[in-house]
């Protein structure tokens, strides 16, 4: 068995090749090639992050349009060869997917299983989801989450046991974006303070909360635009029609696009603060990423963001679906410039708090008790 000083083999297989959950697995494999260990990244193909540095080495196998055989026969030959002592699955969108991959690479190693949900649900619900996830959860392992609040979830509705999960915090999901990414600046007035809503854009996410919630707010802060960034996974017709009605369009933008890292970049550097008006949710990525960038954040009380977000501190909190108290909040943090100037300060503080170095050393530390009982269960056996 390898341990910290003679270095873990490490298979993580993220098969999105774009957003959060391949990001947060970039990170953390670097972090963890740099503590000495042998990591590969399993994604899809198009993997966002191919051409930017990194420790590990990465297979791009999947692809969502179409079968590849030969890339998966690499997978496979590859996980012969490399033989991982972990292979952590990552994400939630694929519960079907990881299930047959569990099936065929424990019969072709001798890898303990763990797995990052990032989400707790798919963005996408299906019929069989929660049958799928409770025969998934059950072969794992060990569970990592990313909030304190998602630990009941997973408890209650996956019937994991406390004693296998370990909760641990987000990092900047994007710091490589300021060290490697020349940023693209969006086309902003002269003078206009720019409040920021990126991501995703889900029913979970209270886009219509926050488009609810702007018409108070240009109606005392005029110079105050609202951009809402991110690719749709829903209908956004309703919304379309919900900001047409407002008559607000000059100073609310619907942006239906995956941003690049160049222009996540420049809507981030351009933003006075984020805004997360989720209904309800897991974790975010993009609050990592606010605080990474130094702007405070507006976030509703789910998703764990009050374990992140020090109300009065680094932000500010508010409950979801509550349009007028939303709208005071953004409000306050537009013109109250001591409170603004002070959050500015926590939030670079707070940013400073949690790395990647600390997170891969806590993983690792898990990987290598996992590996140690199991080794201890195998003596054990024997005698």
């Amino acid at each position: 068995m390898g341990t910290a000083t003679d270095g873990l083999r490490i298979m993580f297989i993220a098969p999105a090749p774009r957003a959060g959950t391949v990001q947060y697995t970039h990170n953390l494999a670097n972090a963890l090639a740099e503590r000495g260990h042998r990591v590969t990244l399993v994604t899809g193909l198009g993997f966002e992050l191919a051409d930017y540095p990194r420790r590990y080495r990465a297979l791009e196998v999947f692809d969502r349009y179409r079968p590849r055989p030969g890339r998966l026969v690499k997978l496979l030959w590859h996980c012969l060869t490399f033989r991982p002592q972990i292979i952590h699955l990552q994400g939630a969108q694929h519960p079907a997917l990881y299930i047959l991959l569990w099936m065929v690479l424990r019969l072709m190693s001798r890898a303990t299983f763990v797995y990052t949900p990032q989400d707790v649900l798919p963005n996408s619900l299906r019929p069989y989801h929660i049958k799928a996830f409770r025969f998934l959860y059950s072969r794992m392992r060990h569970v990592f989450l990313n909030a304190k609040q998602n630990e009941p979830l997973v408890v209650q509705h996956f019937g994991v046991s406390r004693d296998r999960i370990t909760v641990l915090p987000i990092a900047d999901l994007t710091a490589f974006v300021r060290r490697h990414v020349a940023r693209e600046t969006p086309n902003i007035p002269d003078g206009a303070q720019v409040v920021l809503c990126f991501g995703l854009i889900e029913p979970r996410k209270g886009i219509h909360t926050l488009l609810a919630a702007a018409p108070e707010v240009i109606r005392q802060v005029p110079n105050a635009l609202i951009l809402i960034v991110g690719k749709p996974l829903m209908d956004i017709a309703p919304l379309q029609r919900q900001l047409a009605e407002s008559g607000l369009q000059e100073r609310v933008r619907l942006v239906p696009e995956y941003a690049t890292f160049s222009q996540m970049a420049g809507y981030f550097t351009a933003a006075k603060f984020l805004v997360l008006p989720y209904e309800n949710g897991w974790n975010s990525g993009v609050l990592a990423s606010a605080f990474g960038f130094g702007k405070p954040v507006i976030a509703t009380r789910v998703g764990g963001f009050d374990e992140v977000v020090g109300d009065e501190s680094t932000g500010l909190l508010v409950p979801p679906k509550a349009p007028d108290v939303l709208a005071n909040a953004i409000v306050r943090l537009l013109r109250d410039e001591v409170l603004y100037a002070r959050m500015r300060a926590n939030v670079r503080a707070a940013a400073g708090e949690i790395s990647w170095e600390t997170i891969a050393g806590l993983t690792e530390g898990r990987y290598a008790d996992l590996l140690r009982r199991g080794a201890d269960c195998a003596v054990s056996q024997a005698r």
